[in-house]
């Protein structure tokens, strides 16, 4: 338990990087740096923390989520929903949900939220290294997504696959997803 405790909060760490970063660009003629592939996910239930402000201060929020996985000792994947572009909302009305994928049925103790995502058609890359840089490259999947003539149907999302205190920086794998409609 204490092993899941620290992977969670050594995410929670890393994953500060990309918040501050989010909203960053890069020139349109730079070839892009990952492969981007559409697929369908399945439902999932979320226990969850909203989060309105800065994308850069929600580092509580991850040690909260953390810390309530450890205590229910859920071995949960960690889960970040993004609703605002930091390059067109104001930092104090950012709003974003961090949270665990949980079963079905699971409840939720006071003051967590509780959402089932549907499933739905996702455009995803996986993206490996810091944190920090990650974000540099959301233009270039919301630029995928319109080019091959997609809708954005939600916010991003961040899946993270490969983290904590063990992983060098170089190896940490997130997956965003950008829902899409036809």
């Amino acid at each position: 338990m204490r092993m899941l405790f620290r992977l969670l909060l050594m995410l929670l760490i890393l994953a500060l990087f990309v918040f501050s970063q989010m909203g960053c660009q890069k020139k349109a003629d730079e070839q892009e740096p990952f492969e981007i592939l559409t697929k369908s996910t399945e439902k999932m239930t979320m226990i969850y923390l909203e989060h309105v402000g800065p994308y850069d201060q929600v580092g509580s929020v991850f040690g909260q989520i953390a810390e309530y996985a450890a205590q229910k000792q859920l071995a949960a994947q960690v889960v970040g929903i993004y609703y605002d572009d930091p390059a067109t909302v104001a930092p104090e009305n950012l709003r974003c949900e961090i949270g665990i994928a949980v079963a079905e049925g699971t409840m939720p103790d006071s003051g967590f939220g509780i959402q089932e995502i549907p499933a739905r058609k996702v455009a995803y890359a996986t993206l490996k290294g810091p944190y920090d840089k990650i974000a540099e490259e959301y233009p270039y999947l919301y630029e995928w997504v319109e080019k091959n003539g997609y809708k954005i149907a939600g916010p991003l999302m961040e899946v993270y696959l490969k983290a904590g205190p063990d992983v060098p920086p170089e190896e940490l794998m997130t997956e965003v997803r950008i829902p899409y409609t036809e």
